[in-house]
């Protein structure tokens, strides 16, 4: 597959790159590490960044016509499906690449480059680029530093259910290759300023636990109260599984009457299904999904305190 993606770069001039709406860190690092490697490698062709979402550490979204889009190869990353890719018009290029690490749902690519066992879409970048069929091609510290960030962010610093001896091996390539200050990277995307500080204290005084499940439901007059967004709640959900008794937690956000809800859970307790069941997906431990109704967020919490006091497979 590597030599196949390697074929279409080859043979178009305009690229575009898209990542997911509102950008965590490894959708934006992988874009950043994504166009970097193609403007260094090929310098002739036009890269475009597009999107309209910003990352609160670092953004990049280009100006790109709908003409261009139409003439482009377009790389569509850490996006499940396609209705969530921060820009719609990537479903008009010329020919679209997938690259992600969720289940694979919505095959919307012309190539599908997509392992959910990897624990972020930076470390299928990172396979890529080190491989054979990519050996002749130059990987820049820079880059590295990217894939890198991006690994660290959609981890917490190798602290995810998903992290495997591949995660850990490729991380260590990228240092290698790279010669990266590692405690330098952790602290810049990781560490977080005293207003964040501040605002995480006052969400964490919003926990409710029953039985091993823990979650905060954020009302819109909530959110306006603590001048925070819904992605800015949902941003925050690590902060409730740092405690050892919780299996499951959550952080329910609401706009319109309806809502958000991100879901996390331990090793063995799967929740993606759950997610599922009301219209989101995700992987085994860290899930989603949107738009659900008091009724709907009810049900959904009393089948995870449910599942929360059950002994894992």
């Amino acid at each position: 597959m590597y030599s196949a993606i390697l074929d279409k770069i080859s043979k178009y001039d305009k690229i575009s790159i898209f990542r997911h709406q509102r950008p965590d860190g490894d959708a934006m690092f992988s874009a950043l590490a994504l166009a970097g490697f193609l403007e260094e490698n090929f310098p002739e062709k036009t890269i475009k960044v597009a999107g309209e979402d910003e990352y609160d550490i670092i953004s990049r979204n280009d100006e790109v016509p709908t003409s261009f889009i139409q003439e482009s190869l377009a790389f569509v990353l850490d996006t499940s499906t396609s209705d969530r890719i921060d820009d719609d018009r990537a479903l008009q290029a010329s020919f679209i690449i997938k690259i992600d690490h969720h289940p694979i749902d919505d095959p919307y690519g012309g190539i599908n480059l997509v392992d959910a066992s990897a624990a972020a879409c930076a470390q299928i970048l990172a396979q890529m680029f080190l491989s054979e069929e990519f050996s002749s091609l130059k990987l820049s510290q820079k880059t590295c530093e990217y894939l890198y960030s991006g690994i660290v962010t959609d981890t917490i610093n190798f602290r995810t259910t998903n992290v495997n001896s591949d995660t850990l091996l490729i991380a260590s390539k990228l240092v290698r290759e790279g010669d990266l200050q590692v405690a330098e990277i952790v602290e810049t995307v990781m560490d977080k300023d005293i207003d964040h500080f501040i605002l995480a204290t006052k969400i964490r005084n919003r926990l409710k636990i029953k039985g091993h499940f823990g979650f905060i439901i954020f009302r819109e007059k909530d959110l306006e109260k603590l001048g925070i967004s819904q992605m800015e709640a949902k941003n925050n959900i690590d902060e409730i599984g740092k405690i050892k008794d919780l299996q499951i937690w959550s952080i329910a956000s609401e706009k319109d009457g309806l809502f958000d809800v991100s879901v996390r859970s331990k090793r063995g307790h799967v929740i993606n299904t759950v997610c599922t069941a009301y219209g989101g997906g995700g992987h085994r431990n860290a899930a989603a999904c949107k738009k659900l109704n008091r009724k709907q967020l009810k049900t959904m919490y009393e089948t995870l305190t449910k599942m929360s006091d059950e002994i894992p497979v």
